[in-house]
């Protein structure tokens, strides 16, 4: 079963400091987050656990950029409903155009 990562408001409350504060720090670089679907960030609570302690040289400076193929999946998979309903619908349409 996959690791369940946390959202921004639960990793707020973790470290006890605001979700502006937080962006802020994932946007500088201080706090590794994954963005999921490039919007959606999520953290992962080990390295959440390690900043909180003072415990940083787990952690790498900088996350690595996420590769085109995983933007590309993650894109799909929160818009895959919208793009099948898209799809089905021309279809319909062009049964009906063409009968």
């Amino acid at each position: 079963m996959p690791e369940k990562l946390l959202t921004a408001e639960e990793a707020s409350g973790l470290l006890g400091i605001s979700e502006e504060e937080i962006k802020k720090m994932v946007n500088k670089g201080e706090l590794p987050a994954y963005q999921i679907g490039g919007r959606f960030l999520r953290f992962r609570r080990e390295q959440l656990e390690a900043i909180r302690s003072g415990i940083t040289a787990q952690l790498p400076e900088r996350m690595p950029a996420q590769p085109a193929i995983d933007k590309f999946l993650d894109f799909f998979y929160f818009n895959d409903f919208y793009i099948i309903s898209a799809i089905l619908a021309f279809l319909i349409l062009w049964v009906i155009i063409k009968t």
